[in-house]
């Protein structure tokens, strides 16, 4: 009976010990995003205006034969945006492989 309790608190120690681990992981990779990394000379920047949406900044930034979701993704990624809500005065860098 004794060795039953020692293994069934061994086993929830453990548990316990993986499961923390892996939210420690998870806010890990996902506070991971930050600023981006400074513009470089190839890259434009451009200031958000007020009615701005990544879709009309994509359009209208990006090279006619790129698809405009794929412009939005890229504009995304560079700016390590963890939503699409942009705001008025905020600064976005169009990655040069989208430009014209």
């Amino acid at each position: 009976m004794k060795n039953w309790k020692m293994a069934k608190t061994l086993f929830l120690i453990c548990s316990f010990l993986i499961l923390f681990s892996g939210f420690t992981l998870v806010h890990t990779f996902a506070s991971a995003s930050g600023e981006p990394s400074p513009a470089s000379s190839e890259e434009l920047v451009i200031s958000v205006e007020s009615g701005d949406t990544l879709w009309s900044i994509a359009r209208t930034h990006k090279n006619p034969a790129l698809d405009t979701r794929q412009a939005v993704e890229a504009i995304s990624e560079r700016n390590r945006l963890a939503s699409p809500l942009i705001q008025s005065g905020q600064e976005l860098i169009i990655p040069a492989k989208l430009l014209p």
